[in-house]
């Protein structure tokens, strides 16, 4: 058993949140860990953020079947049953033909738990990926499991899809309400159903060309807005690239007709980060010397924020597939945020 497959069973008694509602993070940190070169401190990173977790348990009644999953999504109540019917799912077929039946199915709930539905599940097939062993199964049943318990749908509409990724992000309204502010991501989202103009704005996009070059434009779109939004929230700002990055993980194990959706489900939860917490153009965050990526997830590892890790190590991997200096810059911006915990 290599470290990861420890970390993951060390874990096993962890409930998917803690606090009020954030998301449990150790897998996922856990296997950035891995990829940043930092395999070796995975367990003492796993057992220091152990501390902060419940110790919980997957309770139940093999209620979910599939002819009646869909009144299911959404109930967090469900939880143990969502993850119970996924291990089923996976115990009688590949784990790629899971993943490639249920990601439509789950797609219009792409917010679930403020996006962490979608990272936790992006983060479990890059491990199943290395190497296919049961706590990597497990971890995907509970990645599934939590997107499909936490199912949150945000608003569409009818557009002309006239607009490239620039135009369209640019006419992403500022959300009016003050509802669910202050909140975690989650329900600071269910907003976005009072602000009528944030629909057309984020359904007037056109998909065309290679979907993989979009979600390049839109994670490099989305470090800049973290610099350069007037916005109070950049933890918020952190998801909007995460979890597009994590799609990216996904998309070689799709089929191709599943791309586009797949790309368009981010650029939505990216905007909708955007509509909630901001959407100034004031450049308003101190750019600081870029640091190598090797430097930044050092001082991530040593801050202890799962945020900083997943950041670091998601930031490096974008800029590797499209270079642009704007990766290094809002890594090390928030790295340093992670280290005085000012964020």
């Amino acid at each position: 058993m290599n470290e990861l497959d420890g970390a993951l069973e060390f874990l096993d008694d962890s409930g998917p949140e803690f606090g009020p509602g954030v998301s449990n993070h150790g897998p996922m940190a856990a296997e950035a860990l891995a990829r940043l070169g930092h395999a070796d401190a995975i367990a003492s990173w796993v057992s220091s953020y152990r501390k902060l977790l419940y110790q919980d348990t997957y309770s139940h009644f093999d209620t979910l079947t599939e002819d009646n999953w869909r009144p299911a999504l959404g109930n967090m109540r469900l939880m143990g049953d969502w993850v119970e019917f996924f291990r089923r799912e996976l115990d009688g077929a590949p784990w790629t033909e899971v993943l490639a039946k249920w990601w439509p199915r789950l797609l219009p709930g792409f917010s679930a738990g403020g996006g962490h539905g979608v990272i936790r599940t992006g983060h479990a097939v890059r491990m199943l990926d290395e190497a296919h062993t049961p706590w990597r199964i497990e971890e995907l049943a509970r990645g599934l499991g939590y997107w499909a318990a936490r199912f949150q749908e945000l608003p569409e509409g009818t557009a002309a899809h006239d607009r490239d990724l620039d135009q369209a992000w640019a006419a992403v309204p500022k959300l009016r309400s003050g509802q669910g502010d202050g909140m975690i991501f989650r329900i600071r989202l269910e907003s976005l159903w009072l602000e009528p103009d944030f629909a057309p704005a984020v359904d007037s996009l056109r998909l065309d060309g290679d979907p993989g070059q979009l979600l390049s434009r839109l994670t490099r779109t989305t470090a800049t807005s973290y610099l350069t939004d007037d916005h109070d929230r950049p933890m918020a700002f952190v998801h909007a690239l995460t979890t597009p990055a994590a799609v990216r993980l996904v998309l070689p194990h799709l089929p191709a007709e599943l791309h586009w959706p797949s790309v368009a489900a981010a650029v939505r939860f990216s905007a909708a980060i955007r509509c909630a917490y901001g959407t100034g153009r004031k450049e308003h965050r101190p750019f600081e010397p870029v640091q190598d990526y090797a430097t930044l997830a050092e001082r991530a590892l040593a801050s202890e924020d799962p945020h900083a890790i997943k950041y670091v190590e998601a930031c490096r991997r974008e800029d590797a597939l499209s270079p642009d200096p704007v990766y290094g810059l809002a890594a090390t911006h928030w790295v340093r945020l992670c280290e005085t915990q000012t964020y």
